[in-house]
């Protein structure tokens, strides 16, 4: 298993994860974030005067994909994420040695798909059966 982080445009976001749905890649995180890289020192011009841009938005995708899977990915996100201009982003790709899915402990491979299933999410007890129990030593704040 790989997992590869790449750091886009944020306007190029629907485009890439769009297309890593239909390569049935399901499972993803978006973050958004600030950073630069080459682009650093930019000057723009905002209602006459001029200021110097250091951070810019950008988002940043991960996802854990089999090692199959980790070529066509990132082909697919350079693809679409480029658009030939300076701050167009950056891909990485490490090893991931396990990984595990909390609710059905389901371990390597079959952690990471979804195999079409729909997952529902649900608590172990109903919510009207719950017991809330007070707790002397702190304060509980709802």
């Amino acid at each position: 298993m790989k997992k590869i982080e790449a750091v886009i445009r944020p306007e190029r976001l629907m485009a890439v994860s769009t297309m890593l749905q239909e390569m049935g890649i399901m499972g993803m995180n978006v973050s958004e974030l600030r950073g630069h890289g080459s682009e650093i020192g930019e000057v723009q011009v905002w209602r006459g005067r001029e200021y110097k841009v250091d951070l810019h938005k950008k988002i940043k995708l991960e996802m854990v994909v089999s090692d199959a899977e980790v070529e066509q990915a990132v082909d697919m996100i350079i693809r679409e994420a480029q658009t030939g201009a300076i701050g167009d982003g950056k891909v990485f790709v490490t090893h991931i040695e396990s990984a595990y899915r909390i609710r059905t402990g389901e371990t390597g491979h079959n952690a990471i798909t979804t195999n079409g299933r729909v997952v529902s999410i649900s608590p172990k007890e109903p919510v009207e059966n719950l017991e809330i129990i007070e707790n002397t030593e702190r304060e509980v704040v709802y």
